[in-house]
């Protein structure tokens, strides 16, 4: 059975320092404690609402107490006095849960909140009690209570469907043709997506007429990728083994990773070449993005709202010029600004996987000419 004063020795620093706030509920006879902080605009999270209706239904009498803001309680006190505090307040039902949360809860009326949730399943759409803000990060795989059992699985069953749609347009595909019957007037072609197969590869030159007799010689009139940009750096000269080995990578990226690849792309210091981007999909680590940046007053106010480079009070804030601090950052990083968010090379170090020549055999497509048989020995003169 712990006591009030020795609940409050284990967390006096957090009551002092006013920077988290404290539960204090009671439980038969025994005192318990927790310490809940607010997101950065000053709400709850769903997580700590839930804890803190489940303290209130153990004991309604529960209080949250924050050094900073309730009174009784300050920095300069000793263990005893802080006690006081904390008993004062519980007897005397101030800053009990209900107000807390109340105060701190960003959802709408419950009659809002039901109006719209109708509407959306009424579009087959999951809905969220927790409204999302531009650029926040959102996990979809944590189940944190703002949606319904029913919701969140109808929202992974979405992303299913839509990743799997996803994975049915290719990454990567080129118009593979026939040279010399280019030349002669009469062109044979076909579409091949990448990454392939050997077999599949095979069937297409024997459609189009590459024999390796009367014609061995092709080339890529057009390529289309999803990827914006990437075809720019492609020739009708690119050999068919370095697309395959470039669209297997390609295809074994995760979201994050293909947003990265793609501002990389757009960044530009590796990709002058078919090699160079071959490399750059393996060295996604030299860089570092910012997908909520898009611009120079953004990066500032992410360097020094989220990052606190530099750390400054919030009143100095109000007459900091974000746009011309993160106009500087960003010309020392040599960064940029692209669809996907701010991006800049980090510095790491960039490895060179392949030197041009030499595709690794599991990613080897292209058909090889016959070879010429040789004479048996025992018949040469």
């Amino acid at each position: 059975m712990a006591s009030l004063r020795d609940t409050v020795k284990d967390y006096q620093d957090e009551l002092r320092d006013g920077i988290a706030w404290v539960a204090f509920w009671k439980q038969g006879r025994s005192w318990n404690a927790e310490y809940f902080h607010l997101d950065m605009d000053d709400t709850l999270y769903p997580e700590d609402r839930s804890r803190l209706e489940e303290i209130k239904s153990i004991d309604p009498a529960a209080v949250i107490l924050n050094g900073y803001y309730c009174g009784h309680l300050g920095e300069d006190m000793s263990l005893d006095e802080l006690t006081a505090g904390v008993r004062y307040h519980y007897e005397n039902s101030m800053n009990d849960i209900d107000g807390f949360i109340g105060a701190h809860d960003d959802r709408l009326p419950p009659e809002v909140i039901e109006e719209a949730r109708a509407a959306a399943h009424e579009a087959g759409l999951p809905f969220s009690e927790k409204p999302y803000r531009d650029g926040e990060d959102f996990n979809p795989y944590v189940f944190d209570g703002s949606m319904s059992i029913e919701d969140f699985e109808l929202m992974h069953r979405m992303i299913e469907k839509e990743r799997s749609e996803q994975m049915a347009e290719p990454i990567l595909s080129g118009y593979l043709s026939n040279l010399g019957k280019y030349t002669e007037g009469r062109p044979a072609g076909e579409w091949v997506t990448f990454p392939t197969t050997a077999e599949h590869l095979k069937e297409v030159f024997d459609r189009i007429g590459i024999d390796f007799k009367h014609y061995e010689e092709w080339h890529f009139t057009e390529f289309q990728s999803t990827i914006p940009g990437l075809t720019e750096h492609l020739s009708e000269y690119s050999h068919p083994d370095e697309l395959n080995y470039l669209g297997k990578l390609l295809e074994m990226q995760f979201d994050d990773d293909r947003e990265k690849f793609i501002a990389a792309i757009e960044y530009g210091d590796h990709a002058d070449s078919l090699q160079d981007i071959i490399n750059l999909a393996q060295n996604l680590n030299c860089y570092w993005i910012y997908p909520s940046v898009h611009n120079e007053e953004e990066y500032g106010r992410y360097l020094v709202d989220e990052l606190e480079e530099p750390e400054l009070p919030e009143e100095a804030k109000k007459y900091f010029m974000y746009e011309e601090y993160g106009r500087d950052a960003s010309i020392n990083d040599d960064g940029m600004f692209t669809e996907k968010g701010y991006i800049y090379n980090n510095r790491n170090t960039f490895t060179e996987w392949y030197d041009g020549r030499d595709v690794p055999e599991e990613y080897r497509v292209t058909p090889q000419p016959p070879q010429p048989e040789r004479p048996d020995p025992s018949k040469v003169e």
